[in-house]
């Protein structure tokens, strides 16, 4: 059915299209930003790595499947290894997921007109939600998790509706979006798959038989290739996390979460008081009208979605650690979907002007958001950090001798899959030869003469031994070093020998 096309209703969407213009404007120079100028980390060069043209496919997809999620991402980012021969352009892959996630929600709106203030809100708190620059900007699944998983949700509040008959075209468009979603990232998958199901006790609870019938065979098919995926990988997965690096306990499952969506929700305070309010005003006319509108009736069914994500999430955890920060990013997009339902509601009671305002003020604080997040995005620390300084020492004495401490990165090398043994000191050459000086060869012991002999450690977040215990170490190794200076680099330290 489509919505009537008044005066204001027309002045209403051409304004909110202009806004959205706008944000997406600003959105894509500050991801390109973000994606260009910040430093790798370590599990970049893996995908980097494991992605690489020059290997045989068969040999790629072993690695991919070696993994501890399904493969498609590592699919992805092999096809996109013609954007650039390093890791920097090779993130713009994610602008294209952004963009085609847009052009899904537009397509969406198009199909349920009615929505389209929902998709509004929507739309510019996914564009300025807390995690989005920091994901977008690394060659990782993170943000084409995040990108399907916003997708995934407005096509459930879509087309999931009690006693409405799915068309065959929503129906396919929902059963390729669930089967992508779950074929990117395990955390993904639980989340997503709990949304899905909450929609489906939506149905049940309105006695929809044929509806619920309809979500559970689109819910199937959608879960095939990811039955698939895991029925090759389950047994790797599992070897893989039996001696994991991720804290585990349920104190730290909660901590994580609860941080998560504390930083989503303080991302956009404007959506999120505006979304507040409508949710209090929905409910205030329910409760007189003794009625349960469809609105509060699909925020209820998100909020059960998340309920019952989180307690996925945390039974997992306690089994096997798993819940980390950036493994929660779809958490988001089902937060943002309530509290844009609740935007739409209170916009509907204001006036012309002060809905122009309003529409205003949530772009702006997109804006504001997505500016601090480049900012903190740029000053995160990579494999770049070190490199630099050591680039300096040498371009001040070309005959520096550096070695890669490979030593301490021992817990990475010995941590399955097996490919980090081979990801560790490629990273080292990769980027040494990037900042133009040269690695002395594993066997080597050679110190300099007349220049300082360095000793690179990277990757290695939270150690920084002193350098008695560097020196000894060495000296076991084989190096004849009796002292010298230490200086950490972002999450890497070097160990100029004396």
């Amino acid at each position: 059915m489509q919505a009537p096309r008044t005066e204001t209703a027309t002045f209403s969407a051409s304004f909110r299209g202009a806004l959205l213009a706008v944000l997406a404007l600003v959105f894509a120079v500050i991801s390109i930003r973000a994606a260009l100028g910040r430093s790798a980390w370590y599990d970049e060069y893996y995908t980097f790595y494991v992605s690489r043209p020059a290997q045989p496919f068969g040999a790629f997809w072993a690695s991919a499947m070696r993994d501890n999620h399904p493969p498609l991402y590592y699919l992805l980012a092999r096809a996109a290894t013609w954007l650039g021969e390093t890791i920097p352009p090779r993130r713009l892959v994610n602008l294209a997921f952004a963009a085609l996630a847009a052009l899904a929600l537009w397509r969406i709106g198009r199909r349920r007109p009615a929505l389209k203030p929902v998709l509004f809100a929507y739309a510019v708190g996914l564009a300025g939600a807390s995690p989005v620059i920091v994901r977008m900007a690394e060659l990782r699944s993170n943000f084409l998790a995040y990108a399907l998983g916003a997708v995934t949700v407005a096509a459930l509040a879509a087309f999931a509706v009690p006693h409405e008959r799915m068309s065959r075209r929503a129906t396919v468009a929902l059963a390729a979006t669930l089967a992508l979603s779950f074929t990117v990232h395990l955390a993904a998958t639980v989340i997503l798959a709990a949304v899905a199901a909450s929609f489906g006790l939506r149905l049940i609870l309105a006695r929809d038989w044929p509806g619920t019938a309809r979500l559970a065979l689109v819910g199937l098919v959608a879960a095939l290739p990811f039955a698939l995926c895991m029925a090759a990988q389950f047994g790797t997965i599992s070897g893989n996390t039996r001696s994991f690096w991720i804290p585990g306990g349920f104190t730290v499952a909660r901590w994580t979460i609860e941080m998560e969506l504390i930083a989503g929700v303080k991302a956009n305070p404007v959506l999120t008081v505006a979304g507040l309010a409508g949710l209090v005003l929905t409910g205030w006319r329910d409760l007189a009208s003794r009625r349960l509108s469809p609105g509060l009736s699909l925020a209820l069914t998100l909020g059960a979605g998340l309920a019952l994500a989180i307690a996925a999430l945390v039974a997992i955890h306690l089994e096997r650690p798993f819940v980390i920060a950036r493994y929660l990013i779809c958490l988001h997009p089902v937060v943002l979907m309530i509290l844009a339902l609740g935007v739409a509601t209170l916009a509907e009671s204001l006036g012309r002007l002060v809905h122009a305002a309003l529409d205003c003020a949530l772009v702006i604080a997109a804006l504001v958001s997505l500016q601090g997040q480049l900012q903190r995005t740029l000053a995160l620390p990579g494999w770049d950090t070190s490199a630099a300084a050591i680039d300096s020492d040498v371009r001040a004495c070309p005959a520096t001798a550096v070695h890669a401490a490979l030593d301490w990165n021992r817990a990475v090398l010995d941590l399955p899959p097996a490919e980090n043994r081979a990801v560790v000191p490629f990273a080292y050459d990769f980027v040494a030869a990037r900042h133009g000086f040269a690695l002395e060869p594993p066997a080597s012991r050679r110190m300099a003469s007349g220049c300082p002999t360095l000793f690179w450690a990277e990757h290695v977040p939270g150690s920084l031994p002193d350098t008695a215990t560097i020196a000894a170490r060495l000296r076991q190794l084989g190096y004849p070093v009796s002292h010298g200076e230490l200086a950490r680099q972002g999450d890497g330290w070097i160990f100029t020998a004396r």
